[in-house]
């Protein structure tokens, strides 16, 4: 007995007992599928929140590329700083432990100061308003069935 595409397993066909049946192919018509509804175009309310959210979005994403940016930058000046002090240090022109303990007072200020304000703008202004506006892009939009 062999397989064909119509059997799911071989156990099954041994089974049933039953003749493989082929499909009739010849009688097959050809089935174009309806077009998708496509809704109609968008008020001028709807367009405004819309583009309003993009806009809002494009805010956030230009705001944590600045921090990032902002960031970085402010290790490359750490990074730089360690090297110009190890420097100092090896010629002996800087006390060890004072100017190490402030760099990296300095660096930890620096950071925690820039996080704060990314967590107070990001999470109290960017994320709040742009919930807000999802909801009324989504909270406005018509159903076409009704």
């Amino acid at each position: 007995m062999s397989l064909s595409a119509q059997d799911c397993t071989q156990s099954h066909a041994i089974q049933s007992q039953e003749p493989l049946q082929d499909i009739d192919l010849a009688s097959a018509q050809d089935y174009t599928p309806e077009d998708a509804p496509v809704s109609e175009p968008l008020t001028g309310k709807e367009r405004a929140g819309v583009n309003l959210t993009w806009g809002i979005i494009g805010v956030l994403i230009g705001f944590l590329v600045i921090i990032l940016c902002i960031f970085m930058w402010g290790e490359y000046q750490f990074f730089t700083a360690m090297r110009e002090t190890q420097n100092l240090i090896l010629t002996n022109q800087v006390a060890h432990s004072d100017v190490l303990v402030q760099l990296t007072q300095q660096r930890s200020d620096f950071r925690s100061f820039w996080f704060d304000t990314l967590q107070l703008i990001l999470l109290n202004v960017l994320f709040p308003t742009l919930t807000a506006l999802l909801g009324y892009v989504f909270g406005t939009s018509r159903n076409s069935s009704s």
